[in-house]
């Protein structure tokens, strides 16, 4: 019996079975790309990437899409008490209420506060905003989620609230859009009533914070001519001189009277030395009162020039330390009745001067809906679609063209 294996054989068996495994795969491969290429020929790509995604637009467009209603309101922003001047070239003098340099700049402050998260946040709590996004009868892909965030309702309002100011004239064109006639209207009233709320708080505040700063600075000055006062009546308490300046012309005057007595005694004194009586007991009484008179004309030039004298209380000593109080005092003094004039005129400001909002184009209800565009949107949705078909179409031909 012999042991010896046909390895030939089992070669040409196992090769003549890949054969088969390959042509089966091969076959089904080439099958799978039949039927794909039958899907993916032009015609068939047109209907499903195309007409098909257009239809549904279509449909969605014309029969499911709600309608939105738009609600404008065109308004201005001013304050009365403000000095406004015009020159030749229209430039604006006055001064906002609110804190800017121009009165144009509230328009833009109200523009910016229609679009900002606390009027939303506000509205939500007025008059339950996200209720009007959510409702029902409003198609799905535009209902806002009964459960939405604060951030989604947000989201939600600045894609149907839009402002715009108009710079030179400062008028702000304010429009709300909304699913129904009615909530468009409420939604606008509502926004606005927020806004003329905020720009009376911010023109309260200014008013206030005015006042506030003139009445501090009435303090300030107040309490410096207050110390000013103390210093200067310490001072006199301490030298026992309530005005150098006037004791210095009192000397002075002084002075020159004991002078003149002092001439007329030594013309005396002169006449009687011409006679040779003056050994007598008159000439000897004038000698003694021109001396006195002398003293008396020293100690007062002492006390004014500080010569000769230890004294503390010398004119000449106080004059300059009582001349900077007397001008620190003078000045504090000025400097409080300016401040007290700035707060008169800063009471008599804030009285005056009111910033609000005057609406001049109020907010109708709507009639018709003017949002979405659905003829326009779906040509335009359509002519997209087409777009990227023939793109596609072009890119996939040119890389066939390179198989070849």
């Amino acid at each position: 019996m012999s042991l010896q294996v046909d390895y030939a054989g089992l070669d040409v068996q196992r090769e003549a079975k890949e054969s088969a495994e390959y042509l089966s795969e091969t076959n089904q491969r080439s099958r799978h790309q039949k039927a794909f290429s039958l899907l993916l020929t032009k015609k068939n790509s047109l209907i499903f990437l195309v007409f098909l995604p257009s239809m549904v637009a279509a449909v969605y467009f014309f029969l499911i899409a709600s309608g939105q209603y738009i609600s404008e309101t065109r308004m201005i922003v001013r304050t009365i008490g403000v000095s406004e001047q015009f020159d030749v070239s229209e430039t604006r003098e006055g001064r906002s209420i609110i804190g800017g340099d121009s009165l144009t700049q509230d328009s833009y402050i109200v523009a910016n506060y229609l679009k900002s998260p606390q009027v939303a946040r506000t509205l939500d709590k007025q008059i339950n905003l996200r209720d009007f996004f959510s409702k029902d009868s409003i198609d799905p892909l535009s209902r806002l989620s009964s459960t939405a965030s604060f951030e989604e309702l947000y989201e939600k309002w600045l894609k149907h609230v839009d402002t715009y100011v108009d710079g030179p004239s400062g008028i702000i064109i304010f429009t709300v859009r909304a699913f129904s006639p009615d909530d468009a209207a409420t939604i606008s009233s509502a926004a606005l009533v927020a806004a003329g709320g905020m720009i009376d708080k911010i023109s309260e505040k200014a008013k206030k914070d005015l006042v506030t700063r003139s009445e501090h600075d009435v303090l300030a000055a107040l309490e410096e001519y207050r110390k000013a006062l103390d210093d200067l009546r310490d001072y006199q308490n301490k030298t026992g001189v309530l005005d150098p300046i006037s004791s210095a012309k009192m000397a002075s005057s002084i002075i020159s009277k004991l002078i003149e007595e002092k001439l007329a005694l030594t013309i005396t004194l002169k006449s009687l030395e011409a006679a040779k009586a003056d050994d007598t007991a008159k000439g000897r009484q004038l000698r003694r009162s021109i001396q006195a008179i002398d003293d008396q004309i020293d100690i007062r030039q002492n006390s004014i020039a500080g010569k000769g004298t230890s004294n503390e209380t010398q004119l000449s000593n106080s004059l300059t330390e009582f001349s900077r109080l007397e001008t620190r005092r003078i000045v504090t003094q000025a400097l409080y009745e300016a401040t007290v004039r700035n707060l008169d005129t800063a009471k008599s400001a804030a009285l005056k001067r009111t910033t609000f909002m005057a609406v001049f184009s109020s907010s109708e209800l709507p009639e018709k809906s003017e949002y979405p565009d659905r003829f326009s949107e779906w040509i335009i949705f359509t002519a997209g679609l087409f777009t990227l078909w023939a793109t596609a179409t072009l890119i996939w031909m040119s890389i066939e063209d390179h198989r070849i």
